[in-house]
């Protein structure tokens, strides 16, 4: 099993990670880094709210939950 600090390191890196492609992506697209910046950004907090959200969705929803013996 992973240790709590490990997961926060992975979920950080991974965002991290995911914030520079969207980054990226932006400058490719839009050639501009401020507006990219502003971009990868905006779409790093929109999915940490956005997952937020569905995490607490899914836990209202009992379907595929084993029951306790």
């Amino acid at each position: 099993m992973e240790t709590h600090r490990r997961s926060i390191l992975k979920a950080a890196s991974y965002r991290l990670f995911a914030t520079s492609v969207v980054f990226g992506v932006a400058v490719l697209f839009t050639g501009e880094f401020g507006a990219s910046a502003k971009i990868g950004l905006s779409a790093a907090v929109a999915k940490t709210v956005l997952y937020y959200v569905w995490e607490r969705q899914w836990s209202s929803i009992e379907w595929g939950l084993a029951q306790p013996e």
